[in-house]
């Protein structure tokens, strides 16, 4: 496994492939910028610093080295004595990942070459030169993916729906279906009903008018005996 001092990412290439170190720095630009996680190339040693000493502290320092492979790349022999055999070393001893990108036609010299034993991302008979632009991206984008995964990038999580959205319509509810039988239930329980009310009314009506002539009846004074005997003996 790395250890702990191996954070950063280290790049070797050839300056005769300068553009291809430009498309990949492009397509990995979202992880220095959003994860920080430092990607080295010697495009970043300033004028006047010991640049082999920056280039020494830089392999000591990668958990991960990329490698843009081309005839130049393999002829350079300040790569294959000063960054090829730390890197592969770490590999070998710190778990360290070596990625290799094919970019130019190579593929004898890299039979030959200390990287033949690693996998590549692109085989040494497809380089980039003789792809298409979407298959370039696409071998590049492939990189990014790996380093993602070695870095343990999380994956972003969607966004979380408003508190202000609208809810959901319900649909309407289905009317229940009634059948003949219990249909003629409810009108005969409703017929029921009415003949009850009706004859509540007819007894009420007898009872209203009934107390009526009672208290009619009630209130006529009846003739005194006294004047009916007077009246009595007038007639005789």
């Amino acid at each position: 496994m790395p250890t702990a001092a191996r954070t950063s990412v280290f790049i070797s290439y050839s300056h005769a492939d300068i553009a291809w170190l430009g498309l990949l720095n492009t397509h990995l630009k979202p992880l220095t910028r959003d994860q920080k996680i430092e990607i080295w190339s010697d495009q970043k040693i300033r004028k006047g610093a010991r640049w082999r000493e920056q280039i020494h502290k830089q392999l000591a320092m990668a958990r991960v080295g990329i490698f843009l492979v081309s005839a130049d790349f393999l002829a350079s022999d300040f790569i294959h004595a000063e960054e090829l055999p730390p890197l592969l070393k770490a590999a070998e001893r710190e778990g360290a990942t070596l990625l290799t990108v094919v970019v130019r036609p190579c593929a004898g010299a890299f039979k030959d070459s200390p990287l033949n034993p690693l996998q590549a991302i692109n085989s040494p008979d497809s380089p980039l030169s003789g792809m298409s632009k979407t298959q370039r991206e696409q071998v590049m984008a492939s990189v990014y993916d790996e380093l993602r995964s070695i870095f343990r990038v999380p994956v972003p999580k969607p966004a979380t729906r408003s508190k202000t959205t609208k809810p959901a319509i319900a649909a309407p509810k289905t009317p229940k279906r009634v059948t003949v039988a219990a249909a003629d239930k409810i009108v005969a329980k409703e017929a029921a009903a009415k003949a009850i009310a009706r004859r509540k009314a007819i007894a009420k009506k007898a009872a209203d008018a009934k107390k009526s002539a009672t208290e009619k009846d009630a209130g006529t004074p009846k003739k005194s005996a006294t004047k009916y005997a007077t009246t009595r003996a007038k007639k005789k």
